[in-house]
């Protein structure tokens, strides 16, 4: 995907010198890409809004950027409204909750729908740098079904991968980490 940056400016400046350029002279220049990112779970630091049946809660994750140009990402595809969350009982995921399965805690992306892959523009376009990891709080962005059992108490949550990001490479000013972003319907 591309995109385009205007960076405003003012320069000003003054000289009488002259620089010439043969014919045929030429350059080379390579475009730099996005596919460097990965997105990941984190626990730190923790969502100030925790999820519970029939409310919306955060959801914390790390953006990282292995590329040579700052990526700015202005929108997320999420999966299904059905693609649920796995629960378990510890923060590095590692333990799985048998008291509250995907199936049982109903949890997945706020403003999924039936169609995998709908894109929902950020509120705050993040831009993540050169060779940096980004910490993110997607705020109110998780949701839970009303009927989840008690055992979904004090669970932690594995949320289902986005299906696709709208990301262009470019210049900017990166997102001071941690930040706070949401998307919208």
């Amino acid at each position: 995907m591309g995109g385009i940056l205007l960076v405003a400016g003012v320069a000003f400046g003054a000289t009488n010198w002259h620089a010439g350029v043969n014919a045929g002279s030429k350059g080379e220049s390579q475009a730099a890409s996005v596919a460097s990112l990965t997105i990941a779970a984190t626990a730190a630091p923790s969502p100030a809004n925790l999820v519970y049946p029939g409310a919306f809660g955060d959801a914390v994750v790390t953006i990282t950027n292995t590329g040579k140009a700052p990526v700015t990402i202005t929108a997320v595809n999420l999966p299904t409204s059905t693609t649920y969350a796995t629960g378990y009982t510890n923060s590095s995921l590692t333990t799985t909750n048998a008291s509250c399965t995907a199936a049982q805690g109903t949890v997945a992306w706020r403003y999924a729908t039936t169609t995998s892959g709908t894109s929902h523009a950020l509120t705050t376009a993040l831009i993540v740098g050169a060779s940096s990891t980004l910490t993110v709080t997607f705020t109110n962005d998780v949701t839970m079904g009303t009927a989840a059992p008690v055992g979904c108490k004090s669970t932690y949550f594995a949320m289902p991968s986005f299906t696709a990001i709208t990301a262009t490479a470019g210049s900017g000013t990166p997102t001071t980490s941690p930040a706070t972003d949401a998307w919208t319907a």
